[in-house]
């Protein structure tokens, strides 16, 4: 009996084994028709998202056709050339891509990665299509909110021109006062203010007249360039007069800092000459008496009675002088004295970095179309090194920091005067 049953065992096997194959199989099968159905329901929704923008599209740039003709009706023909220019682009575009959508609906059968790149291209050509045009109606909506408003806008200008010319005055008498204590290097870059902001002015006023004459006539012109330019130059009028209350703050500011930094050098000086007196080896002494002389005597010009100031470049001079002084101390004193040095200076370096870029940077706002990249580079590196400094927990560390900010200050500051010749 055994014998005639032999075959039972191999049957169980086979069959066990053919079951595993087919369970392998069918789970294949629907992992299969389950990512067939994520990229078909994938291309179904960037097919309607491609519908959707080329609907958008078309009808933009029927509204766009409308509204062109509309502004060329109002404004003139070449006052709208950028928008007709836009108009025709965004038309191409649009034909760009109902050619793609042309080809996703004839006959002819198409990949799944080639469905997928015309659908992306169509919602591109598309949107960008509308996005030209959405801005281009936009400024022509603000462009008429201006005529309508004009006569309204022109007596408000008129109100703020002249509060503007009133402080022309003020703005010269400034400048005479500030004369009498500040050298014309520390002037210079607000010397020239209250003659641009008077130049400003009259440009300013010219432009408001020009657009009350337009109003005037019985057609009514459109005004809006000539309103834009009265603001314009208003506006620089306005920057320029500011700058000179600003220039004043930041002169006295920079006095101060001088005079705090001087009463400094004179403690250092104080320091330094106890220090050459009392040590042993006497090239160090000698080391130690030059550049305490050559200190001493940058700190006596810059305290000379009527001198006219320039606050940074004098801050400049005297850094420089404690510096070589500070050079020479710390080669003579141990560690501990020279950190103290350092934190003490540190204040007064911190101080002449920032009144250098505040300097700087306000100059090169007031010439913001002139001052070229090098200047900007320099002024950025000293504000990046000023940060540095302030962040930094070692005082020695961070005068160096510091001292390399107002050198990028003063070189930016150089630059941009050259600039601006």
């Amino acid at each position: 009996m055994n014998g005639d049953f032999w075959w039972v065992p191999s049957v169980i096997v086979l069959g066990l084994v053919v079951a595993g194959v087919w369970a392998l199989v069918s789970a294949s099968r629907r992992r299969t028709s389950a990512r067939l159905a994520e990229v078909s329901a994938a291309a179904a929704e960037l097919a309607r998202s491609a519908n959707i923008s080329l609907v958008r599209a078309d009808d933009e740039v029927q509204d766009a056709t409308d509204e062109l003709g509309f502004a060329i009706a109002q404004f003139s023909e070449s006052a709208t050339r950028e928008f007709a220019s836009a108009l025709a682009t965004s038309r191409r575009q649009l034909s760009d891509a109902f050619a793609l959508q042309q080809k996703l609906d004839d006959a002819l059968p198409d990949s799944a990665a080639e469905r997928t790149r015309w659908s992306q291209q169509i919602i591109q050509l598309a949107d960008e299509a509308t996005g030209r045009l959405t801005n281009q109606a936009r400024d022509f909506t603000a462009r008429r909110g201006v005529e309508r408003n004009a006569p309204q806008q022109l007596e408000e200008l008129r109100r703020r021109l002249g509060r503007v010319t009133d402080r022309v005055a003020g703005g010269a008498s400034t400048l005479t006062r500030l004369s009498l204590s500040y050298s014309a290097s520390a002037l210079a870059p607000i010397s020239n203010n209250v003659a641009r902001a008077r130049a400003s002015l009259e440009a300013a006023v010219a432009s408001a007249d020009a657009a009350a004459a337009r109003l005037a006539e019985a057609s009514a012109p459109p005004v809006g360039a000539e309103l834009q330019a009265a603001e314009h130059a208003l506006f620089q009028a306005t920057t320029l007069l500011d700058a000179i209350e600003t220039g004043e703050d930041q002169l006295h500011r920079g006095f101060a800092n001088l005079q705090k930094a001087l009463d400094a050098a004179s403690s250092e000086l104080a320091e330094a000459r106890a220090l050459r007196d009392g040590h042993e080896e006497s090239d160090t002494s000698a080391s130690l008496n030059q550049v305490i002389a050559a200190a001493a005597s940058v700190q006596a010009a810059l305290r000379e009675p009527g001198r006219s100031s320039d606050p940074a470049a004098d801050l400049v001079a005297l850094e420089t002088a404690m510096n070589g002084l500070d050079s020479i101390r710390s080669e003579a004193r141990n560690r501990q004295l020279r950190l103290d040095n350092a934190r003490t200076a540190l204040a007064g370096a911190l101080l002449t970095a920032r009144s250098q870029i505040t300097i700087t940077r306000d100059f090169v706002a007031a010439h913001r179309g002139r001052v070229q990249a090098g200047a900007r580079t320099r002024l950025a590196e000293a504000e990046r090194q000023l940060a540095l400094a302030v962040a930094e927990s070692d005082p020695v560390t961070a005068l160096d920091t510091a001292r390399r900010a107002m050198t990028h200050a003063t070189d930016a500051d150089a630059l941009a005067r050259y600039d601006t010749r």
